[in-house]
């Protein structure tokens, strides 16, 4: 299942959205694209965490990640949230009442899931 939230990169003073995309597949993978810096490459340590000490099950699937557009450079742990939040749904483990592509989505996960506040 294909799932879409959004979050935001900070350019000078503008703000540029980002679309994190989520597909959970057949398999037992997780892959992060679209020009992740170090910090976000490293939310996958962070979510799955934060989606274990939250009392959901970390999904036995094949995962991909991507952050549009890939030009872009994202950087920080913001992401960490949206992904969480997108793989939840795309697993169908998160069903939420009102559709995510309503929401833009920031936020650093600590390891037992409480959210962290970000710099922008």
């Amino acid at each position: 299942m294909l799932i879409k939230t959004y979050g935001a990169a900070v350019q000078g003073i503008d703000a540029l959205v980002i679309t994190i995309e989520v597909v959970a597949e057949t398999g037992v993978q997780f892959s992060l694209v679209g020009m992740a810096d170090t910090a976000v490459k490293e939310s996958y340590q962070r979510v799955l965490s934060a989606v274990s000490q939250s009392g959901y099950k970390w999904p036995r699937r094949r995962i991909v990640v991507n952050l549009s557009p890939a030009d872009v450079k994202k950087e920080g742990a913001a992401y960490d949230l949206p992904i969480a939040i997108g793989i939840l749904a795309a697993c169908e483990q998160l069903n939420p009442v009102i559709p995510l592509d309503s929401f833009m989505i920031m936020g650093e996960l600590s390891l037992d899931g409480s959210i962290l506040p970000i710099k922008g």
